[in-house]
């Protein structure tokens, strides 16, 4: 069987994330970075840039008069929207394809509610920057396309075992495949300049018992994950993992907060729809 390393080498020869999502990262990471150098790579692309006025203009932002400048928006989004942005905008193509055992489109879907899931949970229950939980929750499944792509009738066959309850979606993708997609899309993602809290959840978000802190990125991803799961938000239908004992006491002592991001998400949805719809 492959190794996860083995497996990414051969995606890599097929698709990586686009160049500008590269360079939005790294300038968002740098200090020096201005609004402008940021407005300077995004109006390179048409695309984004109808997307991002789309953005700045729709509910999401609430703002009273219409941007029309790329300069405006830049300003308006913000650096980390921007980076996520394009995050969603470059990984958006990979998500195509299905069939019976395994849907890319409902993964998406799966992925987009997860990460606005996990902005709600950030700002509303703890009180912090939802950005780059946000991105995680983009990212979090990006190995299982690359699983798909390069070892595609052996993640199917993980897929049934997971959903005949033959063992975790982990267990099963290492028995069918050899490697696991929280493992490769770490090995996928650790070279583009996110977060280290971003990169430790991609790797860490099936691994239950390993709960640092419940205000933490992978346990806030645990959380949307399994909120996303309950409502049928699945990635892979299949059981349910139960959340760990802390995530779990954490769950029950904020159970009115959470029935109320649970009443808010569809709305949310609908205000985020630009960072994650296609135009297709």
């Amino acid at each position: 069987m492959p190794s996860a390393k083995e497996i990414l080498r051969k995606f890599t020869e097929l698709k990586t994330l686009p160049h500008v999502a590269i360079k939005v990262t790294q300038l968002v990471n740098d200090d020096r970075s201005t609004m402008q150098d940021f407005e300077e790579i995004i109006k390179l692309d048409p695309v984004l840039v109808t997307r991002l006025l789309r953005l700045v203009n729709s509910p999401y932002f609430g703002l009273s008069q219409k941007v029309e400048s790329i300069s405006k928006a830049v300003v308006f989004a913000g650096m980390k929207q921007l980076r996520n942005l394009v995050a969603a905008e470059g990984l958006r193509g990979l998500f195509k394809g299905e069939d019976a055992d395994f849907s890319a489109p409902k993964l998406w879907m799966h992925s987009a509610t997860v990460a606005i899931l996990s902005g709600m949970i950030a700002k509303r229950i703890f009180g912090k920057d939802g950005e780059d939980v946000f991105l995680a929750g983009i990212i979090h499944d990006i190995g299982l396309i690359v699983e798909n792509q390069i070892a595609g009738e052996a993640l199917r066959e993980a897929c049934k075992a997971y959903r005949e309850g033959k063992g975790t979606l982990i267990e099963c993708e290492r028995n069918a495949i050899g490697a696991d997609h929280a493992e490769v899309g770490y090995l996928l993602t650790k070279d583009w300049g996110l977060p280290q809290e971003v990169l430790g959840s991609i790797k860490s978000h099936h691994l239950a018992k390993q709960v640092k802190s419940v205000s933490s990125t992978a346990s806030i991803l645990q959380l949307a994950e399994f909120m996303a799961g309950k409502m049928q938000y699945w990635a892979i239908p299949g059981p349910i993992e139960p959340l760990p004992p802390e995530l779990t006491e954490h769950v029950k002592e904020k159970m009115a907060d959470y029935k109320i991001i649970i009443r808010d998400l569809p709305g949310e949805m609908v205000k985020a729809k630009e960072l994650y719809e296609s135009d297709e």
